[in-house]
């Protein structure tokens, strides 16, 4: 899950993501953070190569050595990509994102600060800040299990079955349109809702046309990228 931690400066922000970081990884959680400030700063410093790597027209550019692995990106980027790229990339159970005030995910606030969309809980105690983290993680755990179409066929949204699925009232065969055939599809990144017929005619179509391919195992796991065709390069006119 992804979760903001926003307020005015020396509200106590750092020291919060510091003791929900310790608390979270200490219960076996994944935890990544982003820390964003509104001031026009720099990891950068000029005239280190890094530096002039950038200044030569590379963008992003990226430090490596034994002990650190830093991107460096010279340009402003939203809350929401950053939050995507690292889920993505990292997949933690849990991503922290200090500072930002606006963004499409969930938020805590701190301090005497006006309430911004999104805020779930305003000042509180760090116990009950995980415990609201860890019912999110399972939720968000079943709702990966879920075909994710919200057809109310088990009378209720994905979600709510989902929450009542971590409440042990219901279990995940309520679910009307779950299919015994684990497939998923993804467009960009995003997954599409897909129930029975739509996995089956998918799962029985792409192993059918693969039975022929030399190399495909059947029972494998399968994945199959399809890229947008680049369109033809245009000529530029120019004189003789």
């Amino acid at each position: 899950m992804i979760i903001g931690i926003y307020g005015y400066q020396d509200a106590g922000k750092t020291k919060l993501v510091e003791r929900l970081v310790s608390a979270l990884v200490k219960k076996g959680y994944g935890v990544s953070s982003i820390k964003h400030t509104p001031h026009d700063k720099t990891i950068d410093c000029k005239g280190k190569d890094t530096w002039r790597h950038w200044k030569a027209g590379s963008d992003p550019v990226v430090f490596s050595s034994g002990t650190e692995t830093s991107i460096i990106k010279h340009s402003k980027t939203a809350a929401d990509e950053i939050a995507e790229m690292v889920i993505r990339e990292y997949k933690p159970d849990v991503l922290i994102i200090e500072g930002f005030k606006e963004g499409s995910f969930q938020k805590v606030a701190i301090g005497k600060v006006k309430p911004r969309k999104g805020t779930v809980l305003t000042n509180p105690k760090l116990s009950k800040l995980v415990q609201y983290i860890e019912k999110e993680v399972a939720v968000e755990r079943v709702l990966a299990e879920l075909p994710g179409l919200d057809c109310g066929k088990c009378g209720l949204d994905c979600r709510g079955l989902a929450e009542e699925i971590v409440k042990s009232k219901k279990k995940l065969h309520a679910c009307r349109e779950l299919s015994d055939l684990d497939v998923r599809i993804f467009v960009d990144g995003r997954r599409i809702a897909a129930g029975k017929f739509v996995s089956t005619i998918v799962h029985e179509t792409v192993r059918g046309m693969l039975g022929s391919l030399k190399g495909y195992e059947p029972g494998k796991e399968v994945e199959i990228r399809l890229r947008p065709k680049k369109g033809p390069t245009k000529r530029r006119s120019g004189g003789s």
